[in-house]
């Protein structure tokens, strides 16, 4: 590998485009097939559901004209039965005479007559109905078709005539499809209404009148289907037999397929689900049918639906193997003209004028590009050499700044310290004077470090307890204070003199121009890796406007007041970054409280 990159670092210019060409052409197009299968796969896919949706609305609809031509056709007959009955004086009651006789005998031409004809009738006018039979109340059968009288015997015993004898009201009652071997024309399986017929003056029943549906009659309306067999569509009942389908294999069957019966007969609402079945991926889509509470579904193999996909690849391919052809052709053409390093270079001198020094040309080659790569970045460490030279001689000049005003500092509270213990003396407090001349040196020792900046938290709180203390003997009737700081944070690094400005401020600024005691808090933990301070006081706070000049940056006002307060700021800044500083929130006569952010850091930090 390390001598295919070495290798490759050495190759011209043209032959290094052509290497570098190939990949990129070959990428996009794999990305193109995959991306056109998968569209074009979802688009048939939608497209097919979209279709079976269309067939599925129209089949129902043809089904549920058969049932209402089945409904009112059995309706019409009944009428026209009756009608019949009154016309031949059939089953009205009437007296008889000595030596007449009984009524007429079974069965009355004339009424078998009158029947086949409105039978006829009907077949005709309804042609859903493949045969209709009518059992008179003496068991006398007229029939449609011959074959319909056939083992009529049988008929008398099913329970399905026996259910249409049955008392009640005489309503329309569907009975399931299936085979027999009476009251059919032949072996197929039917759907068969019935309607018990009564005497519309009397309500004396005349007879029960049924009438066959063939299966084939509902299965036709299917469309064709290509491949028979694991397609097409299905009519299932909600015992999951399927009465309907042009797989006669199937028929009166129940469904095989476990994952496929359940999602058909369960409550799932959505109309279309992917199942794979035996191997096989299926769309599935069902569409109820409520009038017999049916179900109407249709199964399509996936593969059916997406085998153009494969067409579609072949094309791209192709189509993307001239292409890539072409592309390198064009591309050996012009690597001839184009010097790609020189267009490498461009782009990092365009990021070195947005000020990004710390880019550089990656060109590793023997030719000429190389030879300017190497001069480039010669010239670019030299240029950062000299920023940095710059950046140093500011920094330094910004200590001495602030070391100035820290030695202006530190007399004024010196000189005040010792006319202090010198009023505790001539008082007689020599107790008292003999803490504060302690804390005086335990300050000064401190604040000097024998020459350090940076010094433990524990020392800078020490510091800051010692000025509390000689500040709290001067104005005890104005100051009040307590630390509470986290045992975590007292080993980690600080800058000295960091607190002592905030704790004046907060005196001088806070506490005193309120006229009344006050009190100075002083916290410190850790949050988010990093050490926080806080100096809190009660005193009168900032004025609004002051604030909002301020910000959160006050070593970006001059005035009087945030001077202690500017230069803590600037020395956080110079030590560590600009991310770290203070932070102020102020109500104003209420509190201020100083927020102080500085890194978790152990031990002396060394800045050059």
């Amino acid at each position: 590998m390390n001598r295919f990159f070495e290798k490759y670092r050495n190759m011209l210019i043209r032959k290094k485009i052509n290497v570098v060409f190939i990949p990129i052409v070959i990428l996009p197009l794999l990305v193109v097939i995959f991306t056109s299968n998968s569209i074009f796969t979802q688009s048939s896919m939608q497209r097919t559901e979209d279709n079976i949706a269309g067939e599925s609305s129209i089949i129902a609809t043809r089904i549920q004209s058969i049932l209402k031509t089945g409904e009112t056709s059995t309706l019409l007959l009944v009428k026209n039965i009756n009608l019949i009955y009154e016309d031949l004086g059939i089953g009205e009651p009437r007296s008889e005479e000595p030596g007449s006789g009984s009524q007429e005998a079974y069965p009355n031409v004339r009424l078998g007559n009158k029947l086949v004809y409105e039978f006829d009738y009907n077949l005709r006018a309804f042609k859903d109905i493949e045969s209709i039979a009518y059992i008179d109340n003496q068991n006398n059968v007229y029939v449609s078709n011959t074959r319909l009288g056939d083992n009529f015997d049988k008929a008398l015993e099913s329970d399905m005539v026996r259910k249409l004898q049955g008392p009640g009201i005489p309503d329309t009652m569907w009975f399931p499809m299936t085979t027999r071997d009476y009251l059919v024309t032949g072996p197929n399986p039917v759907l068969t209404v019935g309607k018990r017929v009564v005497d519309f003056q009397t309500g004396q029943t005349l007879g029960v009148l049924i009438m066959n549906i063939k299966e084939s009659t509902i299965s036709s309306i299917f469309p064709e289907e290509r491949k028979q067999g694991k397609g097409g569509f299905y009519i299932a009942d909600r015992t999951g037999k399927i009465i309907a389908t042009k797989n006669a294999a199937k028929l009166l069957k129940q469904i095989s397929e476990p994952r496929m019966s359940d999602w058909i007969l369960g409550k799932d609402q959505s109309t279309s689900v992917r199942l794979n079945e035996g191997g096989d991926d299926y769309l599935i889509m069902k569409k109820e049918i409520p009038e017999r509470d049916w179900i109407l579904y249709k199964q399509v193999l996936v593969n059916d639906i997406t085998k153009d996909k494969y067409t579609n690849s072949i094309t791209i391919i192709i189509v993307g193997l001239i292409c890539i052809a072409i592309a390198l052709i064009v591309s050996n053409f012009l690597s001839r003209h184009i010097a790609k390093p020189i267009v490498q270079l461009t782009k990092v001198a365009k990021q070195i004028r947005e000020g990004n020094l710390n880019t550089s040309s990656q060109i590793r080659s023997n030719d000429e590009a190389g030879i300017l790569s190497v001069t480039f970045n010669e010239m670019i460490g030299k240029i950062k050499n000299l920023l940095h030279e710059v950046t140093a001689e500011q920094k330094k000049k910004r200590e001495y700044e602030l070391a100035l005003i820290q030695a202006q500092i530190k007399p004024h509270f010196f000189y005040n310290t010792l006319d202090l213990i010198f009023v505790l003396c001539e008082q007689g407090k020599t107790s008292l004077a003999a803490d504060t001349t302690k804390a005086l040196a335990d300050y000064y020792r401190i604040s000097l470090s024998n020459g350090k900046e940076i010094i433990s938290i524990r020392e800078e709180l020490k510091n800051a307890e010692d000025y509390l203390f000689i500040q709290k003997t001067r104005y005890s009737d104005i100051l009040d204070f307590r630390i509470e700081a986290d045992n975590d944070i007292l080993d980690y690094s600080i800058m000295k003199l960091t607190l002592q400005p905030l704790v004046e401020n907060s005196i001088y600024h806070g506490l005193k121009p309120r006229m009344r005691s006050g009190q100075i808090v002083i916290k410190g933990y850790l949050e988010e890796g990093n050490v926080i301070l806080k100096v809190i006081d009660n005193g009168v706070g900032f004025q609004r406007e002051k604030l909002e000049q301020m910000g959160n940056d006050p070593a970006s006002v001059t005035s009087e007041r945030s001077f202690g307060l500017r230069s803590v700021s600037e020395r956080i800044k110079l030590y560590y970054g600009d991310q770290f500083g203070i932070h102020i929130r102020s109500q104003p006569d209420v509190s201020t409280e100083i927020t102080l952010t500085i890194p978790q850091k152990e031990g002396a930090v060394d800045h050059d």
